[in-house]
Order: structure tokens, then C-alpha cells, then sequence
């Protein structure tokens, strides 16, 4: 199918190309003929315009020859690419859905949105009640193993890729350093993503028994997400 694409382009450009050329023979022959007609000239001149008339016209007759040829193995290629569409359409679909995995490109979709927050320390251990790197991480893996198609952290899209780690009281994200609050959001399905989050003893259970402050997982009909940005990485990971 690809070669046939390939062929097919390559014989639009030839066509091109073939009818460009046979418009300025054309125009080459005409003015041959102009002056042929309106100048006064010797026999040697006449002969040698009527020479170059004459492999004009057989420039003309080649290019016409080569354009029939060309035209039909154009319409030879169009009907092979033609039952191979649905195959195409497939490969733009899968190329488009690897594009949104791999986060090169803005998504948007319906999916759940969930918010981290750092605990009030009651005992003196303020460390426990931090939201560290770690927390983030796990509740992005949670959200694409459930099958999100795209997730973001303060509307920064992160990848399976991207580096999360602290930084003192911040957590960066892509380069860019994040302070709670965090509002995590996934496209994909909502009742799946928000099972998957609120599950008895799951990631968010596990939050909450460490005192941090986690919102409800709420389902959101459409969100918006912006392309990846920043270098990626080749060390740290999200799993």
C-alpha cells in the first residue's frame, strides 16, 4: 500500500511536470510559427526556424505520448489505493492514537480530575503529611493503568517518561516546579478512571490514612490538555 502511495505521488508530480513542459512547448511552437509568418528572412534562417518548428512538434508529440502513459498508470494506482482506504484510515487512526500516547499532541476528551493537597501536621511530623513525588507518581500510574489516555499535573502533560521527583517543597514536573495544590486529570473513560481511583484500600485510600488531604475523584465531561514540553528524559521515570 505504501509503495502504491509512493507511485502515486510520484506519478501526480510527473503529470505535473509532463503538462508544464508541454504548455511551454506550446507556447514555443506558437511563437515559431509567429515568426515564421511575420518576419522576412533568409533561406538559411527560415530553414533553420523550421527546423527548430519541426523538433518542437515532435517534443509536443513525445510529451503527449508520455502523459497517456503516465495517466494510465495513475488510474492503474488509484484503483489499487483506492481498496486499500480502509487500511489507511486505520493507520492514521493507530498514528494518531500512538501521537496522544506519546503526548506530541493536545488531547481532549472526557475523563476525571482529582486534586492532592499536603495534610495538617497535628503531631509534629510534618514530613508524613507532605505530598511527596512518589504520591503524584502513584496515583498518574494508577490512572494509566486504568487506561488514560493522557494525564496532566497543573495542566502539565506528563508521559510515561516524565521525570517527577522533589525538590525541597516542590515537586517537579517536566522541568517545572509544582507546589501544592496538585490537580491531576486523565482523559479516557470516567466511570473506569474513577472506579479505578476510588477503589477500597486503593491509591487515594492509602493518601488519606497518611493524613494528606485528597478531593473526591470527580468525572468531567471535557478536558482540555496541552501538548508534552520538555526534553525527554533518560533517567528517571514515572514507574
Amino acid at each position: 500500500m505504501t509503495s502504491t502511495k509512493i507511485k502515486l505521488t510520484l506519478s501526480l508530480t510527473v503529470v505535473s511536470m509532463v503538462l508544464g513542459v508541454m504548455v511551454t512547448l506550446q507556447y514555443r511552437q506558437t511563437q515559431s510559427s509567429r515568426l515564421t509568418g511575420t518576419l522576412t528572412a533568409t533561406d538559411t534562417e527560415e530553414k533553420q526556424m523550421e527546423s527548430e518548428l519541426t523538433a518542437l512538434k515532435n517534443s509536443n508529440v513525445t510529451a503527449q505520448q508520455k502523459l497517456s502513459q503516465i495517466t494510465a498508470q495513475l488510474t492503474t494506482y488509484e484503483k489499487k489505493s483506492a481498496g486499500a482506504s480502509t487500511q489507511l484510515q486505520q493507520l492514521q487512526a493507530k498514528l494518531s492514537q500512538e501521537r496522544i500516547l506519546a503526548g506530541v499532541t493536545p488531547v481532549s476528551g472526557p475523563g476525571v480530575t482529582v486534586t492532592l493537597m499536603d495534610g495538617i501536621a497535628t503531631n509534629g511530623n510534618i514530613e508524613q503529611v507532605l505530598t511527596h513525588d512518589w504520591d503524584v507518581r502513584s496515583v498518574i500510574n494508577e490512572l494509566f493503568t486504568a487506561g488514560a489516555e493522557a494525564v496532566s499535573i497543573n495542566n502539565y502533560r506528563v508521559v510515561a517518561t516524565s521525570a517527577i521527583f522533589c525538590t525541597g517543597p516542590v515537586v517537579r514536573v517536566n522541568d517545572h516546579r509544582l507546589a501544592p495544590p496538585f490537580v491531576i486529570q486523565a482523559i479516557g473513560d470516567p466511570k473506569t478512571l474513577q472506579s479505578a481511583l476510588d477503589i477500597q484500600g486503593g491509591v487515594l485510600d492509602a493518601l488519606r490514612a497518611r493524613s494528606l488531604r485528597v478531593s473526591n475523584p470527580q468525572q468531567v465531561p471535557m478536558i482540555t490538555m496541552p501538548a508534552f514540553t520538555g526534553t525527554i528524559p533518560t533517567g528517571s521515570t514515572t514507574s
